[in-house]
């Protein structure tokens, strides 16, 4: 599967750049989301999905093979 970032993602994520082990968590998650697009531990509905990553969530959608993170927020 190919895993892309959507402009969004990209703009929500920005601000967490300086939580720099945060962030190696995300890119290891999403990395990981390529051998299983719907992981046990993910929050899954018709049309998104959505991950738990430490004290962010990475919301991503599923489409043939292609998974695209559309947001990145920290959970306060």
């Amino acid at each position: 599967m190919r895993i892309e970032w959507s402009p969004r993602a990209k703009a929500t994520a920005l601000p967490f750049m300086r939580d720099q082990d945060g962030m190696r968590a995300i890119g290891e998650a999403i990395a990981a989301l390529a051998e299983d697009p719907y992981p046990a531990g993910a929050f899954h509905r018709p049309g998104y999905h959505r991950l738990r990553v430490g004290r962010y969530r990475v919301q991503y959608d599923v489409a043939d093979d292609l998974i695209t993170v559309v947001r990145v927020d920290r959970v306060t």
